[in-house]
């Protein structure tokens, strides 16, 4: 069998670059994920809703 140097380099970067491509998209969709989480998003509002009372407290 004859293998090429340069064949072999291809294929490690191909290999590379779908694991970096897979690492991108499990980050993506774990971002998203929590964009349509409501609960997420309701625990945002309350939390800040909090910061705001103590800071209009402290205003007064």
């Amino acid at each position: 069998m004859d293998f090429n140097i340069a064949k072999i380099g291809a294929f490690v970067t191909l290999i590379i670059v779908y694991v970096m491509v897979r690492k991108l998209f499990k980050k993506f969709a774990d971002f998203t994920e929590n964009k349509g989480d409501s609960s997420y998003n309701e625990e945002r509002i309350e939390t800040l809703q909090a910061k705001v009372n103590a800071l209009e407290e402290k205003i007064n």
